[in-house]
């Protein structure tokens, strides 16, 4: 099914909502939408992405599982298992198995449309309230799941890069460094990377370069609860450029997306326009390093990409299982 999108400021209003919201939009035979931008990975979209894979050379996105030692906002690091059945007279075998214990936000990951709400109202996409979220699978990342998962043409934006030709150096990674409109788009241009309707963007902001480059002090410090990150701006303009190309999915290699934390009292902070009122998923902390080298021997910032998160009903975040293939 083709979609076509009014402009934004034609976009029916919503009570309590802004000016850009799509609730509503992908509904269909009275079904309330689950998906929200991921409708737009039609099976003609998919089929047009696979094109991009040319040389079968691969690349994983999620980093490592323990990569953060010391997580930020709070949250508890990895913890690892290994069980012995050997040790069991009652199993009697030489078998390993291993548990894990994961906050879904502590390394790669994808937000799924019930984990960041509209904090005014306490609203997710399509009018979940922050109540109804924990006691329903409402909005889960099952959905995506039962969807296919989330498989199209993936674009890197390589900001690393823009900004180490023209500016011989890179923004502060672990600041509040806004990345606007205009440089994102000379960036695409000087890539020669044209966008289309259900690509999935993914911005390299040099966030895990400086992690890996880093001292685990430096870290600790860095990773500080709530702690300020690169990012794409939350401006209006970025948000009416988001919607005009209508992405299927945003992703990123910083902990936020947007530039952390947003403009006190900014009605544009990309996570509730993203999740909340366009119903599209944000992924966070991808590990972009090799990408870009592989991007960069192709000579194209485009691939094919597929993602496999957990199917988990109600989930609210998921490791993405990514891969970009060329």
């Amino acid at each position: 099914m083709e979609h076509h999108f009014p402009a934004f400021d034609e976009l029916p209003v919503v009570p309590g909502a802004p000016q850009g919201c799509l609730w509503g939009f992908y509904d269909r035979n009275s079904k309330k939408d689950e998906l929200g931008s991921l409708n737009l990975l039609t099976p003609r979209v998919v089929k047009e992405a696979a094109c991009e894979i040319q040389t079968g050379r691969r690349v994983q996105l999620d980093w490592p599982l323990d990569s953060f030692k010391s997580p930020g906002f709070g949250r508890r690091e990895l913890q690892h298992t290994i069980l012995d059945a050997s040790e069991n007279p009652d199993i009697n075998a030489f078998v390993l198995d291993d548990e894990i214990h994961i906050n879904t936000q502590g390394s790669s990951q994808w937000d799924s449309l019930k984990h960041f709400a509209h904090q005014k109202s306490q609203v997710f996409y399509g009018g979940l309230t922050y109540e109804q979220a924990k006691k329903t699978h409402t909005n889960g990342i099952h959905t995506w799941c039962q969807a296919g998962g989330i498989t199209g043409r993936g674009i890197l934006v390589d900001m690393v890069r823009y900004y180490r030709r023209r500016d011989g150096k890179l923004p502060d990674a672990w600041s509040t460094s806004p990345i606007g409109v205009n440089d994102i788009q000379a960036a695409l241009a000087e890539q020669g990377t044209e966008c289309r309707p259900g690509d999935i963007l993914i911005m390299r902001t040099g966030y895990i370069k400086r992690y890996n480059e880093s001292s685990e002090e430096e870290r600790r410090k860095g990773m500080k609860f709530g702690g300020p990150a690169i990012g794409i701006a939350s401006t209006e303009e970025t948000v009416r450029w988001l919607y005009n190309k209508h992405f299927a999915a945003l992703a990123g290699d910083t902990v936020s997306f947007e530039a952390w934390p947003p403009p006190a009292g900014t009605p544009f902070v990309i996570h509730e326009f993203a999740l909340v009122w366009w119903g599209t998923p944000l992924g966070e902390l991808w590990d972009l390093e090799t990408l870009a080298e592989l991007c960069e021997e192709h000579e194209r910032w485009s691939f094919f990409l597929t993602s496999a998160p957990l199917h988990l009903k109600g989930g609210i975040g998921s490791p993405p299982g990514a891969i970009a293939i060329f």
